[in-house]
């Protein structure tokens, strides 16, 4: 097992978490049902990750890459965080792309959860902590303001 890819496991969790709970406010239904099955995986590897649901994270951020692609072709919009007009670039196919990877790599070594995290020095959880937290903001950024400031430069 290792602990250097917990974080990222915890990160690639929790943004499955915040995306799911953002499309919950959808009008329409499959992309509700959609984040309620991103909150329910997310949540369930964050508190008690296995190999299942470790792989099962991995094939749906591969297929949220897939998907990226294909929107970004079309040059649609993607919903990846709820009912937006966000227009898919490279970086929603690169982060989902690095994070699926990484999930793999995560399940292969036995994924680790947030009571890794919790089972450290309280200094170390602390900064743990919040570094998995910035992290996942970070990530949240390159899919939701991070295309709306590339499509503003291309205009200019």
């Amino acid at each position: 097992m290792s602990a250097g890819l917990a974080p990222a496991f915890l990160v690639a969790s929790l943004l499955l978490c915040v995306s799911g709970a953002m499309k919950l406010r959808s009008p329409r239904t499959p992309m509700r049902a959609l984040g309620v099955g991103e909150v329910a995986l997310g949540a369930a590897c964050t508190v008690h990750p296995t190999l299942g649901l470790a792989v099962a994270m991995a094939v749906a951020y591969a297929s949220f890459g897939t998907a990226a692609v294909v929107l970004m072709r079309r040059r649609a919009a993607c919903g990846c965080f709820g009912e937006n007009d966000f227009p898919v670039t490279a970086g929603h196919a690169v982060a989902s792309a690095t994070l699926g990877t990484l999930v793999l790599a995560a399940a292969v070594a036995g994924p680790r959860g947030l009571g890794w995290v919790i089972g450290l020095p309280a200094p170390q959880a602390v900064v743990m902590l919040a570094g998995i937290a910035g992290a996942v903001y970070a990530v949240v950024l390159v899919y939701t303001v991070v295309p709306r400031a590339w499509e503003a430069w291309e205009r200019a």
